[in-house]
């Protein structure tokens, strides 16, 4: 059925036109870029006004409606702006719930939804948000946080205020209603308002980007006040008179700091959580009999296929995490506006969370969010282009200057340059690194690993263009489907070291045999030949320096299989055995002679491409499907026979469903477009490396960082260059290549684990996605043009000028004194407590950790001088000074039994 299309048809099937709508609601346009938020307080509806945008009430209710053009993004600062009936807008609406809101403003948002809904025609998505579990997309829309300030303390004298600050990329600051310990946690920042002076405390487990929106935000709201920064752990080297005011409010007699986050799920919604999610839920179809029925379909991994019903309407329960409902385009508009209350009911009926995320989608107006469950959903959401030009399969003739000079054509055509630089080959096999002798002929066998390294060679000499190029050498490992683990952690670490070597001026990218990217392939300019582990010995035996390719495989009888047409997606595939043949395919068979078969269906491109390797191997002859020989027969008859041959019309081999897109599907035997398939099934598994003529997949930001041994993220939609800050760690995802990006200031165990990041990130995404798509690093500053073109105006100098949490801190070091190591402080009480005092301090989860996991500047064997004065004293139950009193056996068995040895 073709998709419904919602812009011509604005209003759904069985519409109810009369249902009362808010005056407030009539004044929004309906179809305009916009961006609207109202406020629910008991029982009136009131529009916010633009300047308090951001700032919510913790007792009260709010509803936005953000809409934009296909593929972009609104935010707080979007100006309405009418648009052209024809035009294809988004639309969303949110509900936000505050964490003390009443039943009754609950109940009040849901019915004005419902207005808000039916007034718009029933065209939205809408989104139920909870305080602190907001969705990546509420979140996108504040991009320097937002304030919950506390509804009990509106109408009382404006006195001491305390709030907590948390949130790498989007800084939330809570008002809470009292002022005590309890709030009090070493993952926060806390800032305690007072009269005359803020003390900001700063929580030791908290980010370095934390703290440096923590005193950004603390600046934009006190300019006439005193600012104290106070260090966890160090209160009591406050002066006497900063002290005397804190006492006031927090004694430090009661002073009780939680280690890590009790609130564990603050960060744990949807994307934003441990990147250990599954992408396999439970699909469930909705059925009113009298009263809500869900049916649960039985599915093994869901598809979209499996949402067949457009009169129906399916829920989604991504366990606990989040709830889908998709409605139908044909369902009725009471379906449509019963979905959300169905969602909530299964909620509570599951027992989640009353926090979980519950998501209201239409169908063809389905989010990237929705769509990024499924795991072929690159392959199968068609209908929707998300405002990206589609990719052409044909560039024609690489214009190299033109690459150097438009980042954006190449990051589409993910072309460093033309791929005529300089390339020194190295083969990994076991134990064993070889460099291979420069030759025409390049053959990978898959159960080796191969690293070249690759000199990028500009066509201009351009300042300019040259910079915008960005990198000069390129690493690439390249893993074979046969290598074995002991080969692979030999290329890895030659690899890492190559790229180390060239101190930051270059990048490295990691692929699996069936993820080459274009700019690699194009390296060989197509001709890569692929072959199985078995002829390792023939090809490369007694370390012939005078190695000839054709002297060795005249020998050989084999046939390959070509991929691709053109230079930057083409290589050739040994494939054994055959089971079946498509018209569409070229095949080159070497037997007493070299033959290249092409297709009834293959294109003049593929044929050229085939008969390019068949000239590598030496004098070929070109036979055309329907046409052969009786010698052709007789000579191929091992590999090729008639049998197989199948008309390109009835074509259901499993070949041609892959070549819909280099991102997700398998041949020979995948379904559903191959979901997470291991790259160590067999050789013939192979994914097409075509660049794809569907439309781009949206490319998503992430930050990312290891907190307690797993790697957590934040997802950033609507991104842009600003949104990379020199002291984190990115994974910029387009779909078939990984980037991680390694900011200058991130922290040491960033920096140098970054293929662990990137491996923990594409096993384990919470979508759709197979585990052996290709890795790139890159480092802030070296940026090549295929990553700068997926950002608008990238701009080489943004965040030269970075001001780091030290800096700022030391910025206000003439009305914040650094509390620190004093020396003149309290804590200091003799040589042994300096000596304690003069080390950097860390939670106790960190220094509990593995020893690989440690962060650099810890000794493993004094780990416990890593602690706060407080948790040294919680852990030992003494204080330091008593426990360096003790005997050598004593102090390493309470190490050992507090799991610090």
């Amino acid at each position: 059925m073709p998709p419904f299309n919602f812009i011509k048809q604005e209003v759904r099937p069985n519409t109810i036109p009369d249902l009362k709508v808010d005056a407030t609601f009539r004044k929004v346009p309906k179809h305009a870029l916009t961006f609207e938020l109202w406020k629910i307080d008991e029982d009136r509806l009131e529009a916010v006004a633009r300047p308090q945008y951001g700032t919510f009430y913790d007792n009260c209710a709010y509803i936005i409606y953000a809409s934009s053009l296909v593929g972009h993004y609104a935010n707080h600062e979007t100006i309405t702006r009418e648009q052209k009936p024809n035009v294809p807008l988004e639309r969303y609406i949110h509900y936000w719930l505050g964490s003390n809101v009443s039943e009754q403003n609950r109940s009040n948002v849901v019915h004005k939804i419902q207005e808000l809904d039916t007034y718009l025609g029933n065209v939205a998505s809408i989104y139920r948000e909870s305080q602190n579990h907001e969705s990546a997309r509420f979140l996108s829309y504040f991009k320097k946080g937002y304030d919950v300030l506390s509804g009990a303390l509106v109408n009382s004298p404006q006195g001491v205020r305390l709030f907590q600050l948390y949130g790498r990329k989007w800084l939330r600051a809570v008002e809470l209603a009292d002022i005590d310990w309890t709030h009090f946690n070493s993952d926060y920042i806390m800032v305690l308002q007072m009269e005359t002076t803020t003390f900001v405390w700063i929580g030791r487990s908290s980010a370095s980007i934390e703290r440096r929106s923590a005193l950004s935000w603390v600046q934009r709201q006190r300019t006439n006040c005193t600012i104290c920064i106070v260090d966890d752990g160090y209160e009591q080297s406050m002066s006497p008179e900063q002290k005397q005011l804190w006492n006031k409010v927090l004694p430090l007699q009661q002073r009780m700091v939680y280690q890590t986050n009790k609130l564990g799920s603050d960060y744990d919604c949807k994307t934003n959580g441990d990147v250990n999610g599954s992408n396999k839920f439970r699909i469930y179809k909705c059925n009113q009999r009298g009263r809500l029925h869900l049916d649960q379909l039985d599915v093994g991994v869901p598809s979209k296929d499996d949402l067949s019903d457009a009169h129906g309407v399916y829920l989604l329960d991504n366990y606990g995490q989040s709830i889908w409902l998709w409605v139908g385009a044909q369902a009725t508009q009471a379906d449509a506006l019963t979905a959300m209350g169905n969602g909530r009911a299964f909620a509570k009926k599951k027992k989640y969370p009353n926090s979980t995320l519950v998501v209201r989608v239409l169908e063809g107006q389905e989010p990237v969010e929705f769509k990024r469950l499924f795991g072929n959903w690159l392959t199968v959401w068609q209908d929707n282009t998300r405002g990206h030009k589609p990719v052409s399969t044909k560039f024609g003739k690489l214009d190299a200057v033109l690459l150097c000079e438009r980042p954006k054509m190449a990051a589409d055509t993910q072309l460093v340059d033309d791929g005529r630089g300089e390339r020194i080959l190295y083969r990994i096999h076991g134990d064993q690194l070889e460099e291979l002798p420069p030759t025409k002929v390049v053959v990978f066998t898959t159960n080796a690993s191969y690293v070249v390294k690759y000199t990028v060679q500009c066509a201009t000499v351009v300042p300019a263009d040259l910079a915008c190029v960005g990198v000069k050498s390129i690493i690439y490992q390249w893993n074979g489907s046969e290598a074995s683990a002991e080969t692979i952690a030999k290329a890895d670490g030659f690899a890492m070291a190559s790229f180390e070597a060239l101190n930051g001026g270059g990048m490295f990218v990691q692929l699996y045999e069936f993820d080459e990217t274009p700019h690699f392939l194009q390296l060989f300019e197509g001709k890569l030949i692929i072959m199985r582990g078995q002829r390792s010995e023939l090809l490369h035996s007694n370390n012939n320096l005078h190695w000839d390719f054709k002297t060795n495989i005249m020998l050989e009888t084999f046939l390959l299989k070509i991929y691709g047409d053109a230079s930057y997606n083409g290589k050739a595939v040994e494939e054994h055995p055959l089971s079946s043949i498509s018209s569409k395919d070229c095949y080159v068979i070497k037997t007493n002679h070299v033959w290249v078969w092409c297709g009834q269906s293959s294109t003049g491109d593929a044929r050229e491409m085939a008969k390019s390797v068949g000239a590598l191997l030496g004098e070929s002859s070109l036979v055309l499907e329907g046409k052969e020989s009786k010698e052709f027969w007789q000579s191929v008859a091992m590999y090729f026979n008639q049998t197989l041959v199948i008309n390109g019309q009835s074509c259901a081999s499993s070949t041609t469903s892959s070549s819909s897109s280099g991102a997700g599907s398998m041949c020979n035997g995948s379904s559903n477009g191959g979901g997470n398939i291991s790259p160590t099934l067999s050789n013939n598994c192979y994914l097409n490396t075509t660049i794809p003529t569907k439309p781009r997949p949206p490319v998503q930001l992430f930050l990312v960082w290891w907190e307690q041994s797993q790697l957590r993220c934040e997802e950033i939609l609507g991104f842009e260059q600003k949104d990379l800050c020199a002291d984190s760690t990115y994974i910029l995802d387009t779909g078939t290549l990984a980037y991680v990006w390694l900011g200058s200031k991130a922290i040491k165990q960033e920096r140098d684990r970054y293929t662990s990041i990137a491996q923990c990130y594409v096993q384990n995404a919470p979508f759709g996605r197979r585990s052996a798509t290709a890795l790139a690093v890159v480092r802030q500053y070296s940026e090549p043009n295929v990553f700068k073109g997926f950002f608008e105006m990238w701009q080489d100098e943004l965040g030269k000028n970075f001001i780091t949490y030290e800096q700022m801190r030391q910025e206000l070091g003439s009305i914040a004194p650094s509390n620190a190591l004093n020396e003149g402080s309290a804590l200091h009480l003799n040589n042994n407590q300096k000596d304690f005092d003069g080390h950097k301090k860390y939670p106790l989860s960190v220094l509990v950790q593995e020893m690989d996991m440690l962060p650099p500047e810890i000794n493993p064997l004094r780990r416990e001088v890593h602690l706060t004065h407080d948790d040294f004293v919680s852990v030992f139950k003494m204080s330091f000074y008593e426990f360096d009193e003790l005997p050598k056996w004593k102090k390493q068995e309470l190490k050992k039994l507090n799991k610090l040895f």
